[in-house]
């Protein structure tokens, strides 16, 4: 009896379905076209209903509330009425097509000629929409992918190196007198980017960074910078040597994946006055431990060594991720919608800036790298976008779920890495819409962790120098592990 009863209420919210046909055809890659007709009977029902609505709530002089005749109504409401029937008829009915034809949107659908959609006083309604989707993804076989883990060593020479850059963070900063500027200072400047080339005061001020750190970089990073968030080339030469006071205008072309589509590719002058030059004297070591907490220089450089440690650890592991990323991007094929290649990559800097925050890159050095992926960020875009859709995939068929202990345990992690208390983290990232990317990235990394225990593994024994061709190779083929589908908390 009780299977009847389901039976009887399927039946009746299929028949109470409003009424539509939906034609569906391909219309690029990832992208299909949606011909919607909407009968009359459906669109009079929307009528009645919308005049009902609004006959109760509606106030017209000479009536009381509720009472206005329906005709007075019409000549009233007819415009405002009629745009809001066009609107949610489309609404509603495209909603509808979606859930019914399965299709996974991934975009805002581009309803065609809107503004020439008129609804007709006599029969059905028509209109086109174009909804990018997500695309098929056929994904290779996880143990067919091979993987290099660098072994390192900590060495005492990396504790001393990891010692010396303590001192000069904890180090003061002084002003250097009627001095000019060398390798490691930082300039206190006011920063502009201008509109055009060799670009004077009067130009169009396209970004204004007041009260801005320059650093004078060196050769170890081939004296390239950044400015605002914007690479210069041999930043270093140029304002070496400068003084309090002086001003350095540098013209050049913005960034090619820059945010602001005035820069983005565009002849620009970036402007930097100085305003004093700062030194940084390093803290005496013996300072350190109470800095930091410890009671010894000995328990500071073993804190030190278990960070560099961990921090190899996380890189080596970062790595392999960037192995299995490569080997996925470049042996699965599929089509990826063109519209939504632009909105990506504002989001790719603000992962990759999360990530480096993760395995605890200083912020001088963070910042130089997400300037740097500024330069080539719309193909870094197009690359993530096209990993997105196939760790998304890998992710149902491995069943892999993010739950909010998890997310929580990242924000605390990255809130003590930069000194602030959790909650005023979380809070500031749920603001900034950050949060959906911590849960994507954390989901991600436990894909390409699970991808990588059923992969080969050749263990790599960093040098020294840590260079590629000198490593030594020790091939150790992990286990094979029986999966089976297990849900998180």
């Amino acid at each position: 009896m009780a299977e009847d009863k389901t039976a009887v209420a399927e039946k009746t919210d299929e028949e109470t379905k409003p009424e539509q046909t939906v034609t569906i055809e391909d219309a690029g890659p990832a992208l299909k076209r949606l011909s919607v007709e909407l009968p009359e009977s459906r669109i009079k029902e929307k009528i009645e209903s919308m005049y009902t609505e609004l006959s109760d709530d509606a106030v017209l002089p000479g009536f009381r509330k509720g009472r206005a005749p329906r005709r007075l109504l019409e000549k009233r409401f007819k415009s405002s009425v009629s745009d809001q029937l066009k609107g949610q008829l489309i609404s509603e009915s495209y909603t509808q097509a979606i859930k019914d034809e399965g299709l996974e949107v991934i975009g805002e659908p581009d309803v065609k000629d809107f503004d020439k959609i008129e609804v007709p006083e006599k029969g059905s309604l028509r209109y086109v929409v174009e909804v990018e989707i997500a695309p098929k993804v056929d994904l290779p076989a996880y143990d067919k992918i091979k993987v290099n883990k660098t072994v390192h060593e900590v060495t005492d020479a990396d504790i001393d190196k990891e010692t010396d850059s303590y001192c000069e963070r904890f180090g003061k900063p002084t002003t250097v007198e009627d001095g000019k500027s060398k390798e490691g200072d930082y300039l206190f400047s006011d920063v502009t980017v201008l509109a055009g080339k060799d670009a004077k005061d009067d130009a169009e001020v396209l970004h204004d960074a007041p009260d801005t750190y320059v650093l004078v970089t060196g050769k170890t990073s081939e004296y390239k910078g950044h400015v605002a968030g914007i690479v210069v080339e041999d930043l270093g030469k140029l304002i070496k040597g400068k003084a309090a006071g002086d001003t350095e205008s540098i013209s050049m072309t913005g960034p090619a994946g820059h945010e602001n589509e005035k820069i983005k590719g565009q002849p620009i002058t970036v402007k930097i006055t100085i305003k004093k030059i700062e030194r940084i004297e390093p803290a005496p070591i013996e300072d350190l431990p109470g800095l930091m907490g410890v009671e010894s220089v000995d328990e500071l450089k073993s804190r030190i060594r278990e960070m560099l440690e961990q921090r190899h650890e996380q890189n080596s592991r970062a790595d392999m991720h960037k192995q299995v990323s490569e080997y996925l991007a470049k042996n699965v094929d599929l089509e990826l919608p063109k519209g939504v290649t632009g909105r990506q990559t504002a989001r790719v800097l603000q992962r990759q800036q999360m990530e480096l925050s993760y395995r605890g890159v200083p912020e001088d050095e963070i910042a130089q790298q997400i300037a740097e992926a500024r330069e080539g960020s719309e193909e870094e875009a197009i690359r993530q976008l096209k990993l997105f859709f196939i760790l998304d995939q890998a992710a149902k068929d491995l069943d892999v779920q993010v739950n909010e202990t998890e997310i929580n345990g990242r924000i605390a992690m990255l809130a003590q890495q930069q000194g602030r208390r959790p909650e005023k983290l979380r809070q500031e990232m749920h603001k900034q819409g950050q949060i959906e990317q911590l849960y994507l990235q954390l989901r991600e990394q436990k894909v390409m962790d699970q991808i990588i225990e059923k992969a080969t593994i050749t263990e790599v024994k960093a040098t020294d120098d840590d260079k590629p061709e000198a490593k030594k190779k020790t091939t150790k083929k992990t286990t094979k592990k029986k999966t089976t589908k297990k849900k998180a908390d």
